[in-house]
């Protein structure tokens, strides 16, 4: 017995229906056949649009397929959401990289400076100087 799927059927449906294996699909009982089509209508990966256009061109030497799908744009909250996360990490990169930079050009400035203060002969304390300390 062949059960024949609603004429209904959108082309994700029936694709994923004609994938079953043809002796496991002439089991299906008529309510199971059912169950199958409203679960896969529930969870199909797209919505319709208010443009679909799908077409084959067909060349010599192949064919080829176009799709054209227009419609409101639901993704825009995650969008903003990624571009909100996204500019938060590039604002933390460069706090840490700024971070990095100070606390490996700091000591090397301060040593600069010692030098140059020794250079000059300036003495802040009188009697102590760092190579003694060291």
């Amino acid at each position: 017995m062949t059960i024949k799927i609603d004429h209904h059927t959108d082309a994700f449906t029936h694709h994923v229906y004609e994938s079953i294996d043809a002796d496991v699909r002439a089991t299906l009982t008529p309510t199971q056949v059912h169950a199958i089509e409203t679960a896969i209508r529930a969870n199909k990966p797209y919505q319709k649009h208010p443009l679909d256009l799908r077409g084959i061109i067909p060349l010599f030497f192949m064919r080829m397929y176009f799709v054209l799908l227009m419609g409101r744009d639901k993704r825009q909250p995650i969008r903003d959401t990624e571009a909100l996360r996204r500019h938060k990490t590039a604002l933390g990169s460069a706090l840490f990289s700024v971070y990095v930079m100070l606390c490996m050009l700091l000591p090397v400035g301060f040593l600069a400076l010692y030098v140059l203060k020794s250079l000059m002969g300036i003495d802040l304390i009188e009697g102590i100087h760092l190579k003694d300390l060291l």
